[in-house]
């Protein structure tokens, strides 16, 4: 074989492996789930409201962002606005390693999370992890599957963003009807 020979099959092999790795990527069921903001902050600022009042549900004023979303993109974006009967969350064709993240551009002092299922008998989380930018990590068990809240409250946070993987879920997609995180903007 003659180094012409030589240098024209090894570009042909390249050529070839470089096409089969893009059709792969392309086609992979994981390349297809890749992160989508289904939602930015709304461009009102929340007010600073007296200590009595209680934390503020700060997930509005958040950037949203999920692993996948169904169809409806846009009814997702309402996860997160406060209205627990608005909209939901619902993932394409994912169960666990599903998750949804929020994000805030200000620092924000977190306290209080309140999760909620997408009520029906068939589609549940069965267990999460709520994790905070710092690396913390709360486990979350099973949802109420009858829409009522999970509820977590812990001293107070100071994070940037907050995100709920779902570790396990029965059914055919998973998501969440509302998720609700209670604190301030600084």
């Amino acid at each position: 074989m003659t180094s012409r020979t030589r240098v024209l099959a090894v570009g042909a092999a390249a050529a070839l492996f470089s096409a089969a790795l893009v059709i792969g990527l392309w086609f992979a069921p994981a390349a297809r789930h890749v992160a989508i903001v289904i939602r930015r902050p709304s461009p009102v600022t929340p007010v600073k409201q007296a200590v009595a009042a209680g934390p503020l549900n700060i997930a509005p004023f958040a950037t949203v962002t999920v692993s996948s979303a169904g169809d409806d993109r846009g009814q997702a974006a309402g996860v997160a606005d406060g209205d627990v009967n608005a909209s939901q969350w619902v993932t394409q064709d994912e169960l666990q390693g599903a998750w949804i993240k929020l994000a805030w551009d200000r620092p924000a002092v977190v306290e209080q999370i309140d999760l909620y299922d997408r009520p029906g008998p068939a589609e549940n989380i069965l267990g999460g992890s709520l994790i905070f930018d710092d690396g913390a990590m709360i486990p979350v068990p099973k949802l109420p599957p009858d829409g009522a809240p999970w509820r977590t409250r812990f001293p107070p946070k100071h994070v940037h963003w907050v995100m709920f993987r779902i570790d396990a879920a029965q059914g055919r997609t998973t998501g969440l009807a509302e998720i609700m995180v209670f604190g301030g903007l600084q």
